[in-house]
């Protein structure tokens, strides 16, 4: 019998989530989204729409928490009647910590916190979890563990990290985005459509990436190792190297960072 996984909040990033879990089959799934609309092509992969965010918890064995951080503890407040110890409750939403989280359920079932990127929305995600909640049970922590894996690469780690993961992976795409921007506008400078530059850029990343998962060399190396001796590759790199790309991209990271423990305070 296949589990069911709910969501409640089905915007962008929850739709994500059931969208990404519906194309690849396994569970029952629903969801309640108060803007009905954002339902519609979710059920086009037969995910049940439910009426309230009630039944959704009601129904399911995962119920996944994607609304917005404010909303957060209000809603699982008025779930506290149909939540039990069968049940696991996984947070997406940034800044509530699971002593929040458990406080708001009244420690009725287990809670684990998740911080997705937005690649998660073309099925490349990056997840992490955190499984602190003395009361989830092994096989509970397997079975959420199992639907994230689906969605893309999980690293779970534990509640402490959980700011540091988002400075530097949860923002990370906007770092990303920032430095293909660069290229693509020097590749129509140089003469390409805005269109070419855009698709070779990001085959460059995408082709990249593959490169630095599947060869074990340091990243350093393989940069080097593009680089001719009194070629262009180096007349390139040498620019980046004076302007300190490396060290701003660090700063970027950490200053990220610190705005986010800023907030966790306020």
């Amino acid at each position: 019998m296949s589990l069911t996984v709910g969501c409640i909040g089905c915007g962008n990033m929850g739709g994500a989530i059931l969208a990404g879990l519906a194309r690849n089959g396994g569970y029952a799934l629903c969801g309640y989204n108060r803007s009905p609309e954002r339902m519609t092509p979710l059920q086009k992969l037969n995910v049940k729409s439910m009426p309230n965010a009630l039944a959704v918890a009601q129904a399911s064995d995962i119920l996944i928490i994607a609304v917005k951080p404010y909303q957060v503890e209000s809603v699982l407040r008025d779930l506290h009647p149909v939540l039990n110890k069968e049940k696991v409750l996984v947070s997406i939403a940034a800044g509530i910590t699971l002593q929040r989280l458990t406080s708001a359920v009244q420690n009725a079932c287990p809670v684990v916190r998740c911080m997705p990127n937005t690649p998660a929305l073309v099925g490349k995600g990056v997840f992490a979890l955190c499984f602190e909640d003395s009361s989830i049970s092994a096989s509970q922590q397997s079975g959420v563990r199992h639907l994230f894996d689906t969605l893309g690469t999980c690293v779970e780690l534990p509640e402490n990290k959980f700011t540091a993961f988002s400075a530097l992976i949860g923002a990370g795409p906007a770092y990303v985005f920032a430095m293909m921007q660069g290229l693509v506008q020097a590749g129509v400078t140089l003469g390409f459509q805005q269109r070419e530059a855009r698709q070779m850029v990001t085959s460059l990343f995408g082709g990249c990436s593959e490169m630095a998962q599947c060869d074990a060399k340091p990243l350093m190396q393989l940069r080097d190792d593009v680089c001719s001796p009194a070629g262009l590759t180096i007349a390139g790199v040498n620019v980046l190297d004076r302007a300190g790309l490396t060290g701003l991209l660090v700063d970027a990271v950490l200053a990220a960072e610190q705005r986010g423990r800023e907030m966790e305070k306020s």
